[in-house]
């Protein structure tokens, strides 16, 4: 068996070692030990549901995030589209512009920007 002696410490003297004897102390101890582990099921509850919170929100912006992407991928399609149009349309109209003609036959350098030299040949 076990013997308590005046502090409450309990001398174990099964080969278990299994406390037969409770004081105030033990009782006291195990009161704080539940406490601290509602606590901790508590805190613990409210950091699991924060964390889902936050993958939520992130996976929210991630979709909100795609949808953009998707959204900006089909406007440069289109922006490309019209490029390649437009540069079709000036490819076809360029032989028949007399002011491209002009441009070429006047300007020395490589810029395409219209000078004087356009005013006078138009």
């Amino acid at each position: 068996m076990s013997d308590c002696d005046f502090s409450g410490q309990c001398h174990q003297q099964n080969s278990k070692n299994i406390h037969l004897c409770e004081g105030y102390e033990g009782s006291e101890d195990e009161g704080r030990k539940l406490k601290r582990r509602e606590k901790n099921r508590v805190a613990a509850q409210k950091s699991r549901k924060r964390q889902t919170q936050r993958a939520d929100l992130l996976h929210e912006a991630c979709e909100l995030l795609e949808q953009r992407n998707r959204k900006l991928r089909r406007e440069v399609d289109s922006l490309s589209e019209e490029q390649r149009r437009l540069t079709n349309a000036l490819r076809a109209h360029e032989p028949f512009c007399p002011i491209m003609h002009c441009l070429f036959a006047s300007s020395t350098s490589s810029s395409l920007q219209p000078d004087n030299t356009t005013a006078r040949c138009v």
